[in-house]
């Protein structure tokens, strides 16, 4: 059996301009393959018409591999996906903001577990 190392990572910007913004994760490194288990965000700010929405989805291999949606979104309001989510090399998580305010800041917490390539999915 694969050996499994607990693993939290997280990502924070703040999307400069109105409309779509993107906050992905660094890619999984080439040796690894990781399996997050909670996926936890929130924005500061939203629309003041509720118009906002939020996609969570895999990237790489050229496609986006959507997850969960949510419409409409609540500031300051904690949200989760709490599927496990396998990532092999070059693979991010990413949200995808529609609609959103200039300055939004947007967060991301992950919380799983990665384990040597080499050794296969646990």
């Amino acid at each position: 059996m694969a050996r499994k190392s607990a693993f939290r990572d997280r990502v924070t910007k703040v999307i400069s301009s109105a409309g779509l913004g993107i906050v992905r994760s660094e890619p999984v490194e080439r040796d690894k393959v990781y399996c997050w288990q909670q996926i936890v965000w929130q924005i500061n700010k939203v629309l003041a018409d509720g118009d906002s929405r939020v996609r969570l989805y895999l990237e790489g291999h050229g496609y986006k591999h959507y997850l969960e949606g949510w419409k409409p979104v609540d500031a300051d309001t904690l949200y989760s996906y709490n599927e496990d989510v396998w990532l092999v090399p070059g693979e991010s998580i990413a949200l995808e903001l529609s609609n959103n305010q200039a300055t939004t800041t947007v967060g991301i917490n992950m919380t799983g577990y990665w384990t040597d390539r080499s050794e296969g999915i646990a």
